[in-house]
């Protein structure tokens, strides 16, 4: 059986997987960690890497700590890793306190808005300046890759890359006599229809306040949270466009269009947890998605990439680097474990629960893999960054902050974004 068929099936032991992947390092198909390629931990005492993450417990992690790991372990029996899943909120404070103390972990799969940041601080190791960089150089899709970069230099590489796509459920299109939408201003109409009290039904879900799931609503209307050279947010993110793509959306949350997702709080249902269930008719949503709805038996649904508005079909740009601590311990056998993560090997594996490759010379293999993420890497295509910036946190907590405020009726819109406005103009210097 070929390793594609085993992945995808997932109905083999995982140990039939690390045979099969112990095979394809054997042949040195892999680079960087094939014959020839000795680890560092060749010595009695065994070495312990710490990799944090924020992994989903029930689409990542399982293959993370159940094939991945395993197989990179069985390879290089002088080195073991732990797998530290962490809150995803918090981690990047946690990551700069430990890395300041002088204790941070081996390495860490980063945000990839979170790199510029950390560049800035001063504690990620160049990962330009290493020889080994030349390869992902050359592999590695030049999206992804681009979230490295910090004046000039690169300080981490990627690991994966996603973005979100429309996400419909066809009994409820097909009991309102609706067909699935193909312009944003359709899609809007047809989440009215598609609301019904009687029976807990919201027409829409937008899973939070920030950029990241606001965005797409955003750039899809013509919108801009800040100018090209992200100078300023001045006549982007309080511009006329913005002020009515975002006045729609506080008016759905507020009349019930959109669920209680957006505003978040105490007995608010995720998007993720209430597409499955029948709560939102639709919803944006990644490429782990399909996953998650087959665990929980949901297979009613259709995808599209985001219905075309007046700034095109645009979703955002998401993705995990790696990141390494510049004075991480062990920084040999770290740099084993780097090699591996970033190999056909780890990299299909991690396909198999949605993690879109961030390499080029995968994405055949991956579509074989993974055939649901087909339309995700249309979207790609059209996807797009948010602001590439250290100033991002700032920028976004400003939006996310001002635009919750907004829901709740404490502000007005326009009042609402002039705010964030200055606090993201601060953020941006």
């Amino acid at each position: 059986m070929s390793l594609y068929r085993m992945i995808r099936g997932r109905t083999g032991t995982t140990s039939r997987l690390l045979v099969a992947f112990i095979a394809l390092v054997a042949t040195g198909a892999i680079y960087g960690v094939g014959p020839g390629v000795a680890s560092a931990a060749t010595h009695h005492k065994t070495v312990t890497l710490h990799f944090w993450n924020a992994y989903n417990d029930v689409t990542e992690t399982p293959v993370m700590n159940g094939v991945v790991i395993p197989a990179f372990e069985s390879l290089h029996p002088g080195i073991k890793v732990i797998d530290d899943t962490l809150p995803y909120d918090g981690m990047l404070n946690k990551f700069i306190a430990a890395a300041a103390a002088g204790n941070p972990p081996s390495l860490m799969r980063s945000d990839i808005a979170w790199v510029p940041q950390l560049a800035s601080e001063g504690v990620l190791l160049e990962t330009s300046k290493q020889p080994w960089f030349k390869k992902v150089l050359a592999q590695a899709d030049p999206g992804p890759l681009s979230t490295n970069l910090y004046r000039g230099n690169y300080y981490g590489l990627p690991d994966d890359t996603n973005t979100q796509v429309f996400f419909y459920n066809k009994a409820d299109f097909a009991a309102a006599n609706l067909t699935p939408p193909t312009t944003y201003a359709q899609m809007m109409a047809d989440a009215q229809i598609l609301t019904i009290p009687a029976k807990g039904q919201h027409g829409l879900g937008v899973d939070s306040t920030d950029i990241w799931n606001v965005g797409p609503f955003a750039w899809t209307c013509g919108a801009n949270f800040t100018n090209k050279k992200l100078t300023t947010a001045t006549g982007y993110m309080d511009s006329p466009t913005m002020n009515a793509c975002v006045q729609q959306l506080v008016t759905y949350e507020q009349s019930g269009v959109i669920g209680s997702d957006m505003a978040g709080g105490s007995g608010s249902i995720s998007g993720e947890t209430g597409f499955p269930t029948g709560q939102y008719a639709m919803y944006f949503d990644g490429p782990w998605a399909p996953t998650s709805y087959k665990a929980a038996g949901f297979t009613g649904y259709g995808t599209a990439t985001i219905p075309t508005g007046p700034g095109g079909s645009i979703s955002v740009v998401g993705g995990e680097d790696l990141v390494i601590p510049k004075n991480a311990k062990n920084m040999a056998d770290v740099i084993t474990f780097v090699k591996f993560l970033q190999s056909p090997v780890a990299q299909l594996a991690m396909a198999s629960a949605g993690n879109m490759t961030a390499y080029k010379t995968n994405n055949a293999a991956e579509a074989k893999v993974n055939p649901a993420l087909q339309v995700f890497a249309r979207q790609l295509l059209t996807a797009r960054a948010r602001p590439v910036t250290k100033g991002y946190a700032a920028l976004d907590t400003a939006f996310s902050n001002e635009l919750a405020l907004m829901l709740a009726g404490k502000v007005t819109v326009a009042q609402g974004l002039e705010t964030a406005t200055q606090a993201a103009n601060a953020a941006l210097k």
